[in-house]
């Protein structure tokens, strides 16, 4: 008997051509399944950087209500009051002492 040498290349290639079809479908499939986990992977980054600035919201939402707690309590008129009688010298005029301006 004669041996006869079998390209395995060539065998391999005609054997992918008889099922091209289902080839492609397994190369879809294939694509499909990347497409499916680079969407979720972008999808939970996305979530990560939703969640990320919706805590830095909320920490900004408490500190502007903080500075207005603050701003009410500086502005209160008690406090202008005793900071104008110690530190300016200053004090409410007798009403004999006060003079009415009008305009004309």
């Amino acid at each position: 008997m004669i041996e006869q040498r079998i390209n395995l290349t060539k065998e391999i290639g005609l054997d992918l051509w008889r099922h091209k079809w289902r080839m492609l479908l397994a190369l879809c499939t294939l694509g499909s399944a990347m497409t499916v986990i680079l969407v979720t992977h972008g999808t939970r980054q996305l979530t990560s950087e939703y969640n990320e600035l919706m805590a830095e919201q909320d920490r900004l939402d408490i500190e502007w209500r903080n500075l207005l707690l603050e701003q009410s309590t500086l502005m209160e008129h008690s406090r202008i009051e005793v900071l104008a009688r110690n530190k300016l010298g200053m004090s409410r005029p007798a009403p004999s002492e006060e003079k009415l301006v009008t305009k004309r």
